[in-house]
């Protein structure tokens, strides 16, 4: 008997040790993100209001509190009578880590925004996690993408939870399904099929990211004559908390949002078109990786570190996609591309379908794959979803249609105009009439370069959008 309770005793030791073992190597036996709606996701949910219980009620300046994560990822620039942290009032006085999203308009940074994202979201889980008590606590997702998942769950909705923000979208509080011409935008067909990190990254900030944020904070709306009670500013708002970047990542929301961003991108990173980004193209454009870990304690990672985690170091799966590394290595972009075609005629988008350019003077293997890069400007920030086809020949039905190359959206394009912000060297470009401008960049077969049209589902346009450079790389 004493020789079999040694063996019993000794295989569960080895099962115990072999379990730690396989957490060291892989994060199968740890936390898994659920959909919100599940069982599992509404019991993350109750801890995650919580945890945010505890962390509205600490000192703005404390590192864990509610006020400091959400400035972290941005904060208005100025903030009169500042109700919710009574020492802040402007850019002067931001604390370590505030004002590092990755929202620019500007330039080679936005290769940052899934990476830079994925450890703020994970570091904010772990906060969660810690202050909820609840062990098994991962960030829950919302899957709006999915059409049965379209309405914003009970416990944001209830105005006795932590996690209800009455500046929000009015609908969506009120139970109303996401509808409208947001739906197309949640349509990922053209974006799992990119084959390039980086175009992947710039559309997937596009849409669903950028779609949702401004859907989110103000609807469809395209008036800007909505109105609401901005609960950081103390001022009125067009665009709900999410709606802008410096007030987004105070709506709890943003959270969910961002966890199926996260998902979204882990998805394509395990499809055959996958890619993973490299390390020299992210180090060619600086940005700071600093977070907070549960213990309130200042945590900084080299860029190299940062993807090294990403890719590497995640405790978490989702609860229908495995976390893990691309099987295939990224490219280096940008050094030895060939302009096909550049061309600056402006072009004014201004009605239901514009027609860029058409019968376009290129020669060469209609079997590549090219980039269609443009760049447009604007006088106030456009709202709603714009698609871009090309050579169409089959109506505009949307994502799914082989001839539609990808949306524009311009959540994020004006919190970097001017001011602090300028000085990390990351200010909307301007055109010579002072207008600022926005670039997207889409795959597209070079068989199909012929024509390029801008379609707007709705017809309602804003913001005195033009086209002022068409490209074409190889």
């Amino acid at each position: 008997m004493k020789k079999f309770l040694i063996a019993l005793f000794a295989g569960l030791l080895l099962v115990l040790v072999g379990r730690l073992v396989a957490n060291m190597f892989n994060n199968d036996s740890k936390y898994t993100r659920y959909e919100v709606h599940s069982v599992e996701g509404k019991k993350n949910l109750e801890a995650m209001d919580k945890a945010l219980r505890i962390m509205r009620d600490l000192p703005c300046e404390n590192p864990l509190s509610w006020y400091y994560q959400g400035a972290m990822h941005w904060i208005p620039d100025t903030i009169n009578h500042n109700q919710l942290c009574s020492w802040y009032g402007n850019v002067s006085q931001i604390k370590d880590g505030w004002d590092n999203c990755t929202h620019s308009p500007s330039g080679k940074e936005k290769l940052h925004f899934l990476v830079w994202h994925r450890l703020y979201i994970w570091h904010f889980e772990k906060i969660v996690r810690k202050l909820s008590g609840y062990e098994e606590f991962a960030l829950p997702y919302w899957d709006y993408t999915n059409a049965q998942h379209r309405v914003l769950p009970d416990m944001l909705r209830n105005n006795r939870s932590s996690l209800y923000e009455p500046c929000r979208f009015q609908d969506l509080n009120n139970g109303k399904p996401i509808q409208g011409e947001i739906e197309r935008a949640l349509d990922m067909t053209k974006l799992m099929s990119y084959t390039s990190y980086s175009t992947f990254c710039m559309n997937m900030n596009a849409a669903p990211h950028g779609a949702m944020h401004d859907y989110i904070g103000a609807g469809n709306d395209t008036t800007g004559l909505l109105q609401f009670n901005n609960t950081i500013t103390g001022t009125v708002t067009n665009t709900g908390l999410m709606g802008w970047v410096p007030t987004a990542a105070f709506d709890p929301v943003f959270w969910l949002h961002h966890s199926n961003i996260d998902r979204l991108w882990q998805q394509w990173s395990n499809s055959p078109n996958g890619k993973a980004v490299m390390y020299e193209q992210l180090k060619d454009a600086p940005w700071p990786y600093v977070f907070f870990d549960e213990n309130g304690r200042r945590v900084e990672y080299t860029i190299e570190q940062a993807l090294d985690i990403a890719y590497n170091g995640m405790d978490y799966n989702f609860d229908d996609t495995k976390v893990k590394a691309p099987k295939t290595p990224g490219l280096l972009t940008g050094h030895k591309e060939k302009v096909l075609l550049s061309t600056s005629t402006p072009i004014a988008i201004n009605s239901q379908i514009t027609d860029a350019v058409t019968q376009l003077p290129l020669r060469g293997d209609h079997s590549l794959t090219v980039k269609l890069i443009l760049t447009v400007s604007y006088t106030k920030i456009p709202r709603g979803v714009y698609e871009v086809y090309v050579n169409n020949g089959n109506g505009f039905r949307g994502a799914s249609d082989e001839e539609f190359a990808g949306f524009m959206t311009f959540f994020g394009t004006d919190h970097k105009m001017s001011g602090e912000s300028c000085k990390k060297g990351c200010c909307t470009p301007l055109t010579t009439e002072g207008r600022p401008t926005f670039t997207f960049e889409y795959e597209i077969p070079y068989s199909h370069v012929n024509k390029i049209q801008i379609y707007k589902h709705n017809g309602k346009h804003t913001g005195d959008l033009i086209i002022e450079k068409i490209e074409i790389k190889q």
